[in-house]
């Protein structure tokens, strides 16, 4: 069923995701530590949330200025921190893809030997999480 479903009733798409509808409040505030979808988590939480951690990625210099403005302790991002901005793992992953020329498709039921090349480029790179303080 949710393979058919639009994409949008999962996660916000154009306009959706410049706009904030705060909710869950008392999870929020219940929190130390706050991981998920930085779109979610910029449209959902309160206004203030100091002395939180939030683990999260993709996030742009205006997303990490909300967190700083909200009181966060810590953002931690999964993924380094490029030009000002965290990418996406998927995106970190099709340049190391790309950097390493690899031509055939991934395919993650039968990775061959995928994961070791992967695990090898991310060695040399390296790509590290990012932790800024607040």
């Amino acid at each position: 069923m949710m393979s058919r479903a639009p994409f949008s009733w999962i996660y916000p798409t154009g306009e959706k995701q410049n706009q904030r509808d705060p909710r869950f409040e008392r999870e929020f505030n219940w929190a130390t530590v706050v991981a998920g979808d930085c779109h979610y988590l910029w449209r959902h939480m309160p206004e203030k949330l100091p002395g939180r951690v939030i683990v999260t990625n993709t996030t742009t210099p205006s997303d990490q200025e909300f967190f700083k403005k909200a009181g966060i302790k810590y953002l931690i991002t999964t993924t380094p921190v490029l030009d000002g901005r965290s990418f996406g793992t998927n995106m970190m992953e099709a340049a190391l893809v790309a950097a390493l020329g690899r031509k055939l498709a991934v395919d993650y039921a039968n990775p061959g030997s995928y994961f070791n090349e992967m695990e090898a480029a991310i060695k040399a790179v390296p790509f590290r999480p990012q932790v800024q303080e607040f």
